[in-house]
This record gives C-alpha cells, structure tokens and sequence, in this order.
C-alpha cells in the first residue's frame, strides 16, 4: 500500500526515479522492531526470471551435469567462507547453523536431485532444470495456509539464486560488508548469506520486496537487532540509491522523502521505543501469574524450525506449544524417512527438556505432499482428505510419523497433538494405530517415550460441540483459532473479498472458546491456544478470563502478554469477560478491550502500536 501522510490518497509510481509527495508511506510486514532512518542502498534484484531455456542433445547432457555439479560445489565453497566469519562473539554466533541448513540444501533431493533429472531426462540446460524446480517447490510451499511453511520456500529460492547466479556468470555477492554509514539496505529479499556479511555499525535499517516476520532473514535481522520491514513488494523498483527513507520496523511502515517535521517525530519515537522494549525483555524470565495470585497461565512458543528454539527461550517462552512438522512433507517427490522425521523431533525436544514440546501431526492435504502418492485432485481441499483424514487413511505415511515421534518422545518432554479431530471414532482409531506402534518399538527393544501426552487440536466446530465426550478422550485439548473461526464463521481469509470478516473477537467465537474451557474444566483436561488470538495483547484479558490454561504463540509477543497478564487480577478479567459476553458485535467488543487495555495501560498500549 502506498499513501502520503497527510492526504492518505493512493500515489502510483511509474519507477524508481521517480520523486514522490512528501512523506508517502508504504506499508508492509515489521519483523524486527526499532526505527531506522538514512540514505537508501538499492541491491540487485534476484536472476530467477532470466534463465534462458535450451533443449540439450544426448551428448551435451554429461558436461551440463557436470556444469551443475560444478556451481553447487562453488557455491558450497563460498557459503562456508561466509560462515567461517562468524566467529563467537558475533552477533549472528548463535545462527550460524541457517547457514548449515542452506549448505545442506544445496545437496536436497528436491533440489538437486530434481534440477539432475531435469538435465538427464528432460534434456533442459542446468538453469532452466533448476529454476524449473524451484518453482515447483515454491508452488507447493506458497499454496499453504499457513506462514511460517510458507517462508520456508524463501530458503530454498536463496539456495537456488546462488547457485543460478553462478551458472549464469552472475556474481554472487552483493558487496553488503561493504556499505557506507547511515545505509537503508533495500533488496528484494535478503538471504542469510547476506544477512550474515552485514556490518550492524553501517547498515541502519533493511526494507524488503517479499519475506515474512517467520523467515531466516527475519530472524537473523532481529538477531543483529537491525530494524526490518518485509513485504514493501515493489520498493526496489520505487527508490534510488541515495533517497532518505524511514523505515519502522514496530509498525511495518516505510516513508519516502520524509520532511524535517516527520524526521523530528521518528527520532523521538526511536529513543521511546529503544528504552520500551529493553525494559518489557525483562518481562519474558518472569511467570504469567495475575496480580492476584490466584492464575497462573503457562506461555509458550510456536515454532517450525530447530533454529527458532533460540529466538523462542530468550523471549521467556516454557516449552513449545505448537511444533509444526508439515514442513518435513512439503514440496518432495517423495516421503520423509523415519529416521529423518526422528532427528528433526529429537533436536528440538532435547533442545527444550525438561520444558513441554507439542508435536503436532502431519496438517495439511495429499496434494501438498509426495507426488508419488497419486491422490486424486479435490475440488475443496480445506475440508477434505487432509490432516488426520489423510493420515488415518494413509497409515503407513501415520504410522512413521508416530514411530519418529514417539522414538524422539525418549528423548524429552513430548505432547501428541492430532490436528482436525471431529468425532470420537477419530481419536480411537488414532489411538488403536499408537498402541501397535507402541507395540512394535517395545517387541523390536526400540526405546521409546511411554507417557506421551495426547491431545487434539480443537478447529472444527464439530469438535466444540461434543467436547465434553471427547475430553474423556484425551490428556489436553489445544484450540486452533485461525482455522476454528474460518470454519465457524464460513470464511476464507485468503479471500480479499471475505477476508474482513475474520475476526477473533466475534461473539460466536468467544462462544465456542468459552464451551471447549468449561468441558476441560469438567473432567480435568487443561486447554491452551495456539493459534494467532493467543499472541494479540488485546484478547489476553479475556482469554484470562475464560479460563484457558495456555497461550502459544509467536515467540516476539511473549514478553508483553506476559507482563500484561502479570498486571491485571483474575477478577478483572472475569468481570471484564462477563461484559464482553452481554455485546452483540465483534466491533462493539473490540472498542471495549482496547478501552479498557488503553486506561489501564496508557504506555503499553501505545507503544506496542508503534
């Protein structure tokens, strides 16, 4: 979105020359906090889009392979360089290992494997062969509801651009260690590599095209605690090198040409917002008990990857809350191993013991995962053979994944969380197929953990009405608000025309929180939440007081949901829930909350708006 400050009218620039009204604003994703303000260095765009395509003759395909074979090597090479600058006590010390995970991505079967049999078979040149792959990957990745998967295509286009950067006779470096002071780094997207030659003395601030708050970049640009907007889309086309932009990473807000009125106001929110989220870090090593005393609610974090667990224990999160596994499955031709699902569980319950670690199983459709599968296309695949559907109807695809899990549970704190249960006939067979793998690793002597906890992910209204039956089912419910409320209220929220509809604090959805809570309670089940409503400081009151056990959530939020919680009695929230319930609309809810949050928490508020 592009708007200027003062008329909010939209402006449409025709390229990067171009020199717009004063204080136009564009807004996109901030995924590292604080403001930066300075002089714009525009970096090259990525080389995807230019790959030439040629049809190779039998005798050409061994020297393409080799070709290729030759520029992975080179770019393994010059990763490993670029890493070996990371010494210890370098601010990216800790993340060095994103780096390991894109040198091992040079060698994925998806990748490599595929871009070879594209050369062999396909007789296609070595870059149309590999950017024809990652296209494929990036389709399968960006087609899933769900951010944190979808960022996850963004390594595997880093990985492939260096290697077609080479193969075209592009140069791979960007020159990033070589910025002058007071720099705006602006780029289409930012991989790790690049991230890890920045020079925080010189760069003030990175601004982006693509990217997410869950991406590799994101979280090395917080690790270097450089301010980053993701998501501008078309800023590299917009600016020049040279113009003066802000770039608010609190907000998502970048400003061209800012005047010396709005250059004033930015540098007093810098030193506000510097002093304000030093002080809440503080908050994360404290418990989430009410003022009172008399609640204690459990935060947690929600992760993907291995490498978030850092970024997650240092914002105060106890255990994870939700590790998403889908991303094992996606954009491959064929399954993930046992032993490949076992490492990946292992890491991060070794990681976080004693703290608990919710695995949550395979959540996603057949046409996200192994073509080898040969599952027949669906007309509706949100509400058809995905999730436990999918594994209760492909066991053997289930029953690896229980054994990988299970064998991992050995190995720390393990919760089994099985995705869109709608009836008890689900969570029976789910448990008949546990016990005969249970079975198996005992008869094979295969240590495995035996006290998993097993849940359900509450997200289909089904699964609300009959709550009370299935809590006799299980050791824990976890509510799934993003797909709970598009389910209950029949919205699509990656439909731009429905998508306004979606909203947490409609009376239905409080409603049905409200239902799976008191069926918890009944027979001693403990609820948590998991999805994006736990993280918003607006709904924490009256999550507190509906009674839920558990908030997961992204790990940036914890520190403020923690302090908030900390600073309001158990009392407030049942009476300020009691209120919330006599209301009729979503809106009429929403303007009480945040009343009520503003006059109780003036600073907070407005700061965490910022």
């Amino acid at each position: 979105m592009v708007q200027t400050m003062s008329d909010k009218q939209t402006v449409t620039p025709e390229n990067g020359s171009q020199e717009f009204p004063q204080n136009t604003i564009l807004k996109g994703v901030g995924v590292s906090v604080g403001i930066g303000i300075g002089q714009v260095v525009v970096m090259d765009r990525l080389v995807t889009e230019i790959c030439p395509c040629r049809i190779l003759t039998p005798e050409e395909i061994g020297d393409e392979l080799a070709r290729f074979e030759n520029a992975v090597q080179e770019a393994e090479k010059r990763l490993n360089t670029i890493k070996s600058h990371i010494v210890a006590d370098h601010p990216l010390g800790d993340h060095s290992y994103i780096l390991d995970t894109h040198i091992l991505l040079l060698r994925d079967k998806m990748l490599y494997e595929g871009t070879r049999r594209g050369i062999e078979q396909g007789r296609q040149n070595a870059e149309w062969a590999l950017s024809e792959v990652m296209s494929r990957i990036s389709t399968a990745f960006e087609s899933v509801d769900d951010e944190y998967i979808r960022e996850r295509a963004k390594d595997v286009y880093f990985v492939g651009e260096r290697v077609l950067r080479l193969l075209l006779g592009v140069s791979t470096e960007k020159k990033i260690h070589q910025l002058p002071g007071n720099s705006i780094l602006v780029v289409h997207d930012l991989s790790p590599a690049d991230a890890a030659q920045i020079k925080r003395e010189s760069v003030l601030a990175i601004a982006t095209d693509i990217g997410g708050r869950t991406s590799h970049s994101a979280i090395m640009s917080r690790s270097l605690k450089i301010p980053a907007v993701t998501g501008l889309e078309k800023i590299c086309r917009m600016v020049k090198t040279g113009d003066t932009i802000i770039v608010d990473g609190s907000t998502g807000l970048v400003i061209l040409n800012p005047d010396a009125e709005m250059m004033f106001r930015y540098r007093q929110r810098q030193d506000l917002l510097r002093n304000y989220h030093q002080s809440l870090l503080a908050y994360g090593r404290l418990p989430a008990v009410t003022r009172d005393g008399s609640r204690t609610i459990k935060i947690l974090a929600n992760i993907e990857l291995v490498d978030e667990i850092d970024i997650a224990l240092a914002h105060g999160c106890e255990g994870i809350g939700l590790f998403r596994t889908e991303y094992l499955f996606l954009g491959r031709e064929d399954l993930p191993s046992e032993e490949e699902q076992f490492e990946a569980y292992r890491a991060v319950l070794a990681l976080n013991k004693p703290s608990p670690v919710t695995i949550r199983t395979l959540d996603i459709g057949g046409d996200k995962i192994a073509s080898s599968l040969n599952l027949p296309p669906e007309t509706n695949p949100a509400m058809g053979l995905r999730a436990i559907r999918l594994c209760l109807n492909l066991k053997g695809l289930f029953k690896t994944q229980l054994r990988a899990i299970l064998r991992a549970a050995h190995y720390g704190n393990c919760r089994l969380l099985v995705p869109m249960i709608s009836c008890i006939t689900e969570i029976h067979s789910t448990k008949a197929i546990i016990a005969e793998v249970k079975a198996e690793l005992g008869s094979e002597g295969v240590q495995f953990g035996e006290d998993t906890k097993f849940g359900i992910l509450v997200e289909v209204p089904a699964a609300v009405a009959i709550a009370d039956l299935l809590a006799r089912e299980v050791d824990f419910f976890s509510i799934g608000t993003n797909d709970l409320i598009q389910y209950a209220l029949a919205i699509d929220r990656l439909n731009e025309h429905v998508n306004y509809l979606y909203d947490t604090l409609h009376p239905a959805v409080l409603r049905l929180i409200r239902q799976v809570v008191n069926a918890g309670q009944a027979y001693g089940v403990s609820v948590a939440m998991c999805g994006e409503m736990a993280g918003d400081p607006v709904n924490v009151p009256i999550l507190v007081g509906l009674g839920i056990d558990e908030l997961s959530m992204n790990a940036l939020s914890i520190p403020l949901v923690k302090k908030l919680i900390r600073s309001i009695s158990y009392d407030d929230c049942l009476e300020l829930t009691h209120q919330a319930f006599q209301m009729q609309s979503a809106q009429e809810i929403h303007d009480f909350l945040e009343k009520w949050i503003f006059e109780k928490f003036p600073g907070d508020y407005f700061l965490s708006q910022q």
